[in-house]
């Protein structure tokens, strides 16, 4: 008897395994963000106003609008933007008026949304921004009304950042004789990275792109052997994504880049450039520099504000505001959701400690190897200062207006460079490390379901009322309770994932594939 011409044969089995397996992890970094999407009210991330209204204007091809007068007071954020929308947009200007900032206010204020009518003038503070997220994220605005295209706008953010976070982690577990990336990757997700992809926000997407760039050139700099294509091409589609998104991003591709050089092994970016590929990946990252420095040159509005804040044009006055908030800038980069009136619990914070200090502090006392430590000394430092670097020179005419969320970019790399300093592989230290990564899987659940559950019950009950109720003041589509219920599943999924991928087994099982790389 034959076999039939459909059967899958071996090789079509081994391949189809790991590409499900990608997919399921996919899936359920989608899952997290789309759970965020849902259960935070419309409008409820930092500056969503105008950051949907922006989106629906460049679907329409309002690239840029109409920028009215530099503000003379500190009550406007900063230079508005005026475009013509469907009068819906308008109204939903208005929706977190009743809750934002009061962190013991529920959601149930909220008021809904009017039909649809003719278009009005509307303004954004966002209308100078890079269009790329805007127009990746704005289209369901063109067949929906404000409330649904609100939705779908952030279901859009978190697929995208989805599909890049899972690319960053497929690319870690390339590195031959080293399986830590995933450990670093698990640290550096924190939940107001999820929390802003799941919202209409460019930092979500800038963040997911940043930790696909990390990877890529962490990956190429640290494995011996032939030079990965794959890599390489990964490297210039997510710095292309990073330099487009936030005026921001060439300042963290920079970074990046150079953080990159100085734990490359010596010789290893010759290396780098001698693929015929390598022509064609510098001509795009050619192209996306170019890009950005264009709409940046020819759109210099983005810090608007002039002279309002003289009080800060003291140094020692400015130096010592940005420093006292320091701390302030450690949680946000974990979680302050809302506009920032909800932070996580300590719970999730003391979590989050335990966790990045497992990884970091054994990483910057290792011996070995001495380039990769030198960089992550570095860019520790990079983070630490970036506060005053990029708020110092502007600082007199925008005020303190830094938050921990704006350095994630660069600051996701601590754990990724960590977690390539320490490895893990057949060695006694090795398998030490290992077995802190498997320990630092259960904290970094119990973390995120708790950030989740705080940011509900914000909305839900305010976060003075009840911690668990079946009747909350308000209510999202998934509900409260189901939410979280919903939450804890999918998030222990990749939990799950994450502690089967550091069973000894697989670890040991990983050593001859090293090694015969390294032969190569």
């Amino acid at each position: 008897m034959t076999a039939r011409a459909d059967a899958p044969t071996p090789t079509t089995a081994r391949t189809r395994g790991p590409v499900l397996r990608w997919l399921a992890v996919g899936a359920l970094l989608f899952g997290l963000g789309a759970l965020w999407s849902l259960a935070v009210p419309l409008m409820a991330s930092p500056d969503e106003p105008s950051h949907v209204v922006r989106a629906a204007a460049v679907a329409r091809g309002q690239l840029s609008g109409t920028a009215n007068d530099a503000p003379q007071s500190t009550q406007r954020p900063g230079v508005g933007t005026l475009v013509r929308l469907p009068s819906d947009f308008a109204a939903a200007l208005a929706l977190p008026n009743c809750f934002a900032f009061d962190r013991d206010q529920p959601a149930d204020c909220q008021e809904d949304l009017p039909a649809a009518g003719p278009e009005v003038l509307v303004e954004t503070f966002a209308g100078q921004y890079p269009p790329l997220y805007y127009a990746l994220v704005g289209w369901p605005s063109l067949f929906l009304s404000a409330g649904p295209s609100i939705v779908a706008m952030r279901l859009v953010s978190a697929a995208i950042s989805a599909a890049l976070l899972t690319w960053a982690a497929f690319r870690l577990t390339t590195t031959a004789g080293n399986r830590a990336g995933l450990w670093g990757l698990g640290v550096a997700i924190t939940p107001m990275c999820l929390f802003l992809a799941g919202t209409v926000n460019p930092a979500g997407l800038e963040i997911s792109a940043a930790v696909a760039f990390w990877a890529a050139c962490l990956v190429l700099v640290s494995r011996d052997g032939p030079v990965s294509t794959a890599a390489l091409v990964q490297a210039v589609v997510s710095g292309a994504l990073l330099l487009n998104i936030r005026a921001t991003g060439p300042v963290w591709a920079l970074a990046i880049v150079v953080v990159a050089l100085v734990a490359a092994p010596r010789g290893r970016w010759r290396e780098l450039l001698r693929p015929p590929s390598a022509r064609w990946v510098g001509l795009g990252a050619a192209v996306a520099v170019l890009a950005s420095v264009g709409w940046l040159a020819t759109h210099g509005s983005v810090v608007t504000t002039r002279g309002l804040y003289p009080q800060f044009a003291d140094l020692r006055t400015a130096v010592l505001g940005i420093l006292g908030d320091g701390f302030l800038y450690l949680q946000n980069m974990i979680g302050d959701f809302g506009w920032l009136d909800a932070p996580a619990p300590p719970l999730t914070f003391v979590g989050w400690y335990l966790a990045l200090g497992a990884l970091l502090l054994p990483a910057l006392a290792a011996a070995r190897p001495g380039r990769q430590r030198a960089a992550l000394g570095l860019l520790v430092a990079g983070v630490a200062a970036a506060p005053l670097i990029l708020q110092l020179p502007t600082v007199v005419d925008t005020g303190l207006i830094w938050q921990g969320r704006y350095a994630l970019p660069i600051a996701v790399g601590i754990p990724l460079l960590a977690a390539l300093v320490l490895r893990v592989d057949g060695t006694e230290s090795g398998e030490a490390h290992r077995r802190t990564a498997r320990a630092v899987v259960p904290v970094l659940l119990v973390a995120h379901v708790a950030a989740f559950w705080w940011g509900s019950r914000r909305y839900a009950e305010g976060l003075d009322g009840q911690l668990i109720t079946g009747t909350p003041d308000w209510s999202s589509p998934i509900g409260y309770l189901s939410g979280i219920a919903m939450y804890t599943v999918v998030a222990s999924g990749l939990a799950w994932a994450l502690w089967s991928f550091y069973r000894p087994a697989l670890v040991e099982s990983a050593q001859p594939t090293a090694a015969a790389h390294a032969e190569a």
